[in-house]
């Protein structure tokens, strides 16, 4: 994992460098360099966190599908079904 330190001191390097273009182009590109790094720090304390409160210590697993109830059903008494085939209709 990348130090604050060394977070905070390349975002004053690059703001430096802002401080120093030649246009305005070159000071959108230094900005835009420096709106990433604060995205992606950003980013990693979100992600960071979401992990440490999924995670509980201790917790039981909880089953991902019930069991299933019996239906009592009749069987169909027609003159053409053959059995207890599930194609008898």
């Amino acid at each position: 994992m990348i130090t604050q330190q060394t977070i905070l001191t390349q975002i004053e390097k690059l703001t430096i460098e802002a401080r120093q273009a030649n246009s305005e182009q070159q000071v959108r590109e230094k900005f835009a360099a420096i709106k990433a790094i604060c995205d992606v720090v950003l980013a990693e304390n979100r992600t960071e966190k979401q992990q440490s409160l999924s995670v509980a210590p201790n917790a039981m697993p909880v089953p991902a599908f019930t069991q299933p109830v019996a239906i009592p059903s009749q069987k169909l008494q027609e003159d053409d079904a053959n059995g207890d085939s599930i194609f008898d209709f």
